[in-house]
């Protein structure tokens, strides 16, 4: 059975992902489109096939069953109380928000509501991270390090990125993807953080941030993501007997082979990864949590994690200092 799915923000992440998603499924009816432009709202109901269009309050009074929100970081917070309070489940565009105690409200309005919540990191429903964790224990006994990059050309000075008021920043937009990937890989949360990171003296952002992050066996995570880079969007591990990486671990387009890269004895090995669109794993995975109950991870959980790792971060930079992880509660 499907269910009613609506859309708040006209975004070039809604516009390259969910539509191709939708035209070959049926876990989801597009049922209305919500921009704070009627006109823009107009054209992509007709174009995507929405039913209707409107605001985004007529989105969350629409009657859907799942709100897709797609907006910048800094109104994330605004919608997904308003979604939780129409008890409407919620699947979010990353970063869920600018810091723990806004991740906080939405999770105790969600809960409150009894309505589902997902961060919206596709990358990680991709079948290559499992790969990439097979492949580990195949090799290896032990892992000490974790190396996640992930870096682009600069955006242009209008682009939302560089607007504070809207949570730009690179932490929040791209640092996030390295820091989710870490608690993947080790299936843990890391005991202390340390980070620098970079501020651009016009826009008051953060363009560049590094991350040590010790974590509970002793291994440790090195992450690094700016906007004035070469392009990169990959992570590694280094253990006692390998190296094995990752070459495109994050935004990976449906029509994209990936290829894992094992160094060892001397010797590469490429393990090359089919094509799959993990944008619309995630949506189906979702779907499949409230309609057919099956079981994954804690979406709520995931999410509280994340925003404790990412305001440590925040916090290291700030103060300068080695922060512990239980310090953030």
């Amino acid at each position: 059975m499907s269910l009613k799915l609506g859309l708040i923000g006209c975004s070039n992440v809604a516009k390259k992902n969910l539509f191709l998603y939708l035209e070959n499924n049926t876990n989801y009816d597009l049922w209305i489109i919500g921009s704070r432009s009627s006109k823009i709202a107009s054209e992509w109901a007709n174009n995507y096939g929405a039913k209707h269009f409107g605001t985004y309050e007529d989105v969350l009074n629409s009657g859907v069953d799942v709100v897709y929100i797609s907006l910048p970081i800094g109104l994330h917070e605004e919608w997904c109380l308003k979604a939780a309070k129409k008890n409407i489940n919620i699947i979010c565009e990353k970063s869920l928000t600018t810091s723990f105690s806004s991740t906080k409200r939405i999770l105790d309005e969600c809960s409150k509501n009894k309505v589902r919540i997902l961060e919206a990191f596709s990358f990680r429903f991709h079948p290559q991270h499992k790969k990439f964790k097979e492949l580990t224990s195949e090799h290896s006994k032990k892992v000490f390090n974790f190396y996640g990059n992930y870096g682009m050309p600069p955006f242009p000075k209008n682009d939302i990125r560089w607007n504070k008021d809207l949570g730009g920043g690179v932490l929040n937009d791209v640092a996030c993807y390295p820091i989710c990937a870490s608690r993947i890989f080790f299936e843990s949360e890391p005991e202390y953080v340390y980070s620098h990171m970079e501020i651009d003296a016009d826009h008051h952002v953060d363009v560049k941030v590094d991350v040590m992050a010790k974590f509970s066996q002793g291994e440790v995570a090195y992450l690094s993501a700016g906007f004035n880079h070469y392009y990169q969007s990959k992570y590694s591990v280094w253990t006692d007997n390998m190296k094995l990486e990752l070459a495109r671990a994050y935004a990976v387009p449906p029509t994209f082979k990936t290829k894992i890269i094992l160094d060892k004895d001397d010797e590469i090995l490429d393990f090359e990864i089919d094509k799959i669109n993990q944008f619309a794993i995630m949506f189906d995975s979702f779907h499949d949590v409230l309609k057919r109950k099956v079981k994954t991870f804690n979406f709520e959980i995931d999410i509280i994690e994340q925003a404790r790792f990412m305001e440590a971060v925040r916090i290291s930079h700030k103060e300068k200092r080695l922060v512990k992880i239980t310090e953030i509660n």
